[in-house]
């Protein structure tokens, strides 16, 4: 019998959303009283990393957003949420959803790559301090201190 395979270090799933809360939507969608722009809620597929969020609130997504016509689109972060400020289901639909997409792909990949690169770091210096415990164990069992067996100097 086989003992069960390790799992990956740092594996885990994508930086990505799962869907969007309806419930936090507005009452009023599909009346005349519907907002024109407004929060969309949507929900990560699982807890951002701090890194994540950290270049998420990164200026350089307001500078994508803002590039491909969604000057007005902010990106806030509760929790396991994605509040998607001043848009609306249309513009998510017609290609804001597929920029926030890869907005969190290349974050989720930028921080998936840092923390790749940190473990395998880590993982060299456990192995260089695991060598040089092993030899220095190698070194003390040299020591012996037992008394010499003296020579008879009468043969």
């Amino acid at each position: 019998m086989t003992a069960p395979a390790a799992p990956a270090p740092e594996s885990f799933e994508p930086f990505a959303v799962d869907h969007i809360l309806v419930n936090d939507l507005p009452s009023t969608l599909g009346t005349l009283e519907a907002p024109e722009r407004y929060t969309v809620t949507a929900v990560f597929t699982r807890r951002p990393l701090q890194q994540e969020l950290d270049l998420l609130a990164a200026s350089d997504v307001d500078d994508r957003l803002t590039e491909a016509g969604y000057q007005a689109v902010t990106l806030r972060t509760a929790d396991r949420r994605l509040l998607i400020d001043n848009t609306n289901l249309a513009e998510l639909r017609d290609g804001l959803a597929h920029l926030i997409g890869s907005l969190l792909d290349d974050i989720g990949s930028r921080v998936a790559t840092t923390r790749s690169t940190q473990a395998k770091d880590a993982a060299e210096l456990a192995s260089r301090a695991a060598e040089r415990a092993h030899q220095v164990l190698e070194e003390v069992s040299k020591v012996d201190f037992s008394p010499k067996k003296r020579t008879s100097h009468y043969h």
